[in-house]
Formats: C-alpha cells, sequence, structure tokens
C-alpha cells in the first residue's frame, strides 16, 4: 500500500511539474469558466458576460458586440448574425470582424437609417446550437432580420454536440447540457493525475461510441472529410446537421422575421497557397499545396434551401474570383484575413441593403 501511494506522489508531483512549465495547461480545467469560454446547461458552451482581453470584449448578454438596447429602440433596423468562430471573428480586433464591416457599410449606404448588426457568434458552434441561442437568449431582440453563416465544420460539431442534446417529442431540441457539469461527486482526491486520466477515458469512451454509431468522430482530421475531395458523403450526418435550421426558420416565421442562409469557404476550397504555414493544413488532413474544389457541400447546402424555400447565399464563388484569394485568409490559421472579413460583409451587405426599409416609406 505504501509503495502505491508512493508512485501515486510521485505521479502527482510530475504533473505538477508540467503543469508549472506549461503555464497551467492541466489545471486550467479546474476553472472552466473564467475565461471567453463558459459552460452552459442549455447550450452546451457560451461566451462570458463582460469579458475583457486586449482583442476581444463581449457586452453584457455575452456577445462580440456593443452593448444591445432591450426593448429595441424605436426606428432601429437590427440584423442578428448567427455562427461559429468565423462569425465571432477568431484572431480579429473588435472592430475587424466581420459584423462591425458589413454595420460600417450598411451604415453608409443608409445615413437615415438606424442600423444594427449584432454578433452572435461563438466559438464551434453550429446549427444545433445556434437555434439554441437564438430561441432562448436571442429573440427577445427583436431581430428585424437573422443570418445564419453555416461553416464546413458544422457537420462534425453537430455529430459531437447531438449526443448531449434532449429532444421534443416532434424532434425540435429542447437543449444540450456540457458534459462535466453533470459530473457526480467522487471520493477520489481532485489530483491532476486522475482529472487527466479521466478525460482521456472520457475520449476514449466517445470514440467507441462513434465507432458503434458508424460515424467519424470529431477529430480534428475528420472536422472537414465531407467537404474535401473524394470524401465520404455523410448524408445521414449533414441531414441531421440542417434539421435545426428548419425549426429555426419556422420560429422566425411565426414572428414572422426574414431569414437568410449564408455559407463561404474553407482556404483550402479556394486557393493551393491559402494558410499554408504548418501546422494548419496537416493538423486538418488537407495537405499541402492542395485546393479542394469540389461543390458538393455547397450544393447540398442551396439543394437543402431551396426544397424548404429558404433564401440562401454562397460566397465561395466571390472569394475564388478575388484577385488574390488566398490574401483572404490568415497563413497560420483558416480563419478570415482581414480582408476576408471585409469582402464577406461586403457580399452580406450586397444582399441585405435592399432589405432595410426606406424611413421615409418610399
Amino acid at each position: 500500500m505504501a509503495i502505491f501511494f508512493t508512485v501515486i506522489g510521485l505521479t502527482e508531483c510530475a504533473f505538477i511539474a508540467y503543469d508549472l512549465l506549461s503555464g497551467g495547461s492541466l489545471s486550467s480545467a479546474r476553472a472552466p469558466d473564467l475565461g471567453l469560454g463558459i459552460r452552459s446547461w442549455t447550450l452546451h458552451h457560451a461566451m462570458r458576460p463582460g469579458y475583457s482581453s486586449p482583442a476581444v470584449h463581449t457586452n453584457s448578454l455575452g456577445l462580440r458586440s456593443p452593448e444591445v438596447a432591450i426593448p429595441k429602440p424605436s426606428g432601429t433596423f437590427r440584423i442578428v448574425l448567427l455562427g461559429d468562430s468565423f462569425t465571432f471573428g477568431f484572431r480579429a480586433p473588435d472592430d475587424e470582424v466581420f459584423a462591425r464591416r458589413l454595420e460600417a457599410r450598411l451604415r453608409q449606404e443608409h445615413p437615415d437609417t438606424s442600423i444594427e448588426v449584432v454578433n452572435a457568434g461563438v466559438l464551434s458552434y453550429c446549427p444545433l446550437l445556434e437555434y439554441l441561442q437564438y430561441r432562448n437568449d436571442l429573440s427577445k431582440l427583436e431581430a428585424d432580420f437573422v443570418v445564419l453563416n453555416f461553416d464546413m465544420s458544422d457537420v462534425q460539431d453537430h455529430l459531437d454536440y447531438s449526443r448531449d442534446a434532449v429532444w421534443a417529442s416532434d424532434g425540435s431540441p429542447l437543449f444540450v447540457t456540457e458534459p462535466s457539469l453533470r459530473r457526480p461527486a467522487t471520493v477520489w482526491p481532485d489530483l491532476l493525475s486522475f482529472e487527466w486520466v479521466a478525460r482521456h477515458l472520457t475520449g476514449i469512451r466517445r470514440r467507441v461510441q462513434s465507432s458503434v454509431e458508424g460515424s467519424p468522430f470529431a477529430l480534428d482530421k475528420e472536422r472537414y472529410l465531407w467537404a474535401l475531395d473524394n470524401g465520404p458523403e455523410l448524408d445521414d450526418a449533414v441531414r441531421r446537421t440542417l434539421e435545426p435550421i428548419e425549426h429555426l426558420t419556422r420560429l422566425l416565421a411565426h414572428q414572422q422575421i426574414p431569414f437568410l442562409l449564408a455559407t463561404y469557404p474553407q482556404p483550402w476550397q479556394v486557393s493551393a497557397d491559402a494558410t499554408p504555414l504548418p501546422p494548419v493544413r496537416e493538423q486538418y488532413g488537407i495537405g499541402l499545396h492542395t485546393v479542394h474544389l469540389n461543390d458538393r457541400p455547397f450544393r447540398k447546402l442551396e439543394r437543402f434551401a431551396t426544397d424548404r424555400r429558404i433564401s440562401f447565399l454562397n460566397a465561395t464563388g466571390a472569394f475564388r474570383q478575388a484577385a488574390h484569394p488566398a490574401s483572404l485568409f490568415l497563413d497560420n490559421d483558416f480563419h478570415f484575413s482581414p480582408l476576408g472579413n471585409q469582402l464577406y460583409a461586403d457580399i452580406l451587405s450586397r444582399y441585405l441593403t435592399s432589405r432595410v426599409p426606406d424611413p421615409s416609406g418610399r
């Protein structure tokens, strides 16, 4: 028994040393709600209200947007953007995300109208969480227009989050609880080594579950499989990923709020030279100096929208036709560069500008 506890003690000392050398990479899991992201009983995860860093600030609703008045001021035309890290504006300062660029462009085109663009993008969201986010939290914003920005990673995100979802009898999602919130109390001490083992066992369990289901596990190298040349169709997974959009459109139709389903390409769907720096392409199984020009995922989205009479906007053509398409994405990350954020804002602006009412009624 003494040997057993000695081994545990030495192992824990090794984990503590590693944690100190890595800047708290292990112990940070003990306080998961102190950073930008927080766990949620209903949305799996959200963003912390009032978060502040040099580049990122959130408002009292936990959105990366200026404060939003509730109720909505008279005469204000309010657009709500739903989406994931692209909409959030990963690695972009607050004033460079495409929500702010879109707002500036629409205000320039409609100087006599009070226009607000609310950035409701959250890292690693998908339509399942975006529907719940709107139904639970954002309907009080009294939006005049809602845009859902669909990302190629949404299919894998849905596969992951839907395992923790609770559904109504009509098939609509009710809530998604972050699994660690349901973790029961235990007699085991809170040792870094024990926590590390528990996290890895959870990962193994989910991989086994994924294998039994016959669907890819949400690993980086599987995140974009369905969008790659010669990748699997994943028709059933795509169908289930898109179903929450139908529930969202019905909710918005009941509130008489127009809706747009929009999408954009990943860098490797635009140029072989986009995001060239390692390890991004290797991490996601894309391949260096490779471009995937099959439009299968975009055709599936368009067919889904057409069959349900949903307005659809695909920005891929404009990105591919740009003078320097590789410059639209960051070199060391697959998200938009400042030029990419501006281009996508311009594309959305061209669609939305005719939907902004003239205050004179003409």
